[in-house]
């Protein structure tokens, strides 16, 4: 194989002269670290406090990111004005998120124009793992806001010379599987689902490659989507803490190449916060490297993961973060079981023919209940059965099933959701509190 697109965008931006080996990159992030911390420490004075114990120079090995105390989206909602590094003149965009199911302060992220060109820089080399000047890419995604997601890809992938344009929301199925074939889109990008309900109208062959992303894609979708229309799927990582860019996959499909230019990731336990070996899997940690608004120095993303630094089979060097599980937070039922959207994600996209969902928790008859909304493919008239049978195999809900503490609620067939329901896809807890 030719190696990670990645690769390159990593020597480039990082200085690294020579090959690239991860002596080399290691030596190089975490100079990028140091100036990190003195920037972040001469700009905020939430930073300047949080770190006065802190000198940048002791920094020299992975191991010293321990120095650094973790922070939690709490601390952004809460302090992400005094994050702020450069003055406000100097900021290009400011993105709002609002936790899922949160009352509290949203959590606003600031980037200046150089931190935005560096996402430009990412999603064009990213996007050559699966498209080339050959291709004409459609983006289903958001992109009539400047600097959105969408917008961004479009730029990117037009500066570097290769069609692309974009469309949202996603139309009718069967109407946008003939609207690509017609204007001979060969590579298409969106959320899973939307790209599940593509490819079932899609004539098998016309679409060469997809990039599922900003939600977690089960194996099951994934493996869906490539038999109904013959097509090659990539997985991206990121979030709007990364700069909407994180990590994507090599034509090896054995986990996302990150872009260690501008991030450093690590995976700690997610209870205890301690730092865990390579290949074990727990909570993703991600460092903001030469970021110049707002820096996040060892940020708790909540996501589950497993990171690799070994040899990639393409020959890319880059770390890979692998079997990416989305958010490991939990519902806890009655009874103190468990329950999270990637078990439900897993179990209910192996049913042939759901296209969508989305799960409700609410207290009913004296225990917690468990309602489906979904949407199905034509000729699938019997899911409600099926998807009750599948819910029963979740292990969390069994549990819960067989003590009585719950019911299962409606599986109700609906015409369409919102396009953006799906980001990112939670278990919509309406109990009066979230657990």
């Amino acid at each position: 194989m030719r190696g990670s697109t990645v690769d390159g965008l990593t020597s480039r931006r990082l200085g690294i002269s020579g090959p690239l080996d991860r002596v080399r990159l290691q030596e190089a992030q975490m100079a990028a670290l140091r100036a990190t911390v003195l920037h972040a420490k001469a700009g905020s004075p939430w930073y300047r406090e949080r770190l006065a114990g802190v000198e940048a120079e002791s920094l020299r090995l992975p191991a010293d990111l321990a120095r650094l105390p973790l922070m939690s989206s709490a601390d952004v909602a809460a302090q992400g004005q005094r994050m702020v590094c450069v003055p406000q003149g100097e900021v290009a965009r400011i993105v709002t998120l609002q936790t899922s199911g949160s009352t509290g302060a949203p959590k606003r992220l600031h980037f200046t124009r150089d931190d935005l060109d560096g996402t430009l820089d990412f999603f064009l080399h990213g996007m050559l793992s699966l498209a080339g000047q050959e291709d004409r890419v459609l983006a289903l995604l958001p992109f009539s806001q400047p600097d959105s997601t969408g917008d961004l890809l479009i730029r990117a992938l037009t500066g570097g010379g290769v069609h692309c344009a974009g469309l949202w929301p996603p139309a009718d199925a069967v109407e946008l599987a003939q609207f690509i074939a017609a204007e001979r889109y060969s590579c298409v990008v969106g959320l899973p689902q939307h790209l599940l309900a593509l490819s079932e109208t899609l004539p098998f062959g016309a679409v060469r490659t997809m990039l599922l992303c900003s939600d977690y894609a089960p194996p099951a979708l994934r493996r869906r989507i490539e038999e109904s229309c013959g097509c090659e799927t990539f997985l991206h990582y990121g979030a709007t803490e990364t700069g909407l860019g994180g990590g994507v996959e090599c034509e090896a499909h054995d986990g996302c190449h990150l872009r260690e230019s501008d991030l450093l990731f690590e995976i700690v336990d997610p209870v205890t916060g301690a730092l865990l070996g390579e290949g074990e899997e727990g909570e993703v940690v991600v460092t903001t490297l030469g970021r110049r608004a707002m820096p996040l120095l060892r940020y708790r993303t909540g996501d589950l993961a497993r990171l690799e630094k070994g040899p990639c089979v393409c020959g890319g060097v880059t770390a890979r973060l692998c079997d990416v599980a989305g958010r490991g937070k939990a519902c806890v039922l009655g009874g103190g079981f468990r329950l999270t959207s990637r078990e439900l994600d897993d179990r209910l996209f192996d049913l042939e023919g759901l296209l969508d969902y989305r799960a409700t928790l609410d207290c009913g008859g004296g225990s917690d209940r468990l309602g489906i909304e979904f949407l199905a493919g034509a000729g699938h008239d019997h899911l409600e059965r099926d998807l009750g049978a599948a819910l029963r195999r979740v292990p969390g809900v069994a549990a819960a099933l067989e003590l009585g503490t719950l019911a299962l609620g409606p599986m109700r067939r609906v015409d369409a959701f919102s396009p953006s329901h799906t980001v990112k896809r939670t278990i919509f807890d309406q109990r009066g509190s979230t657990s």
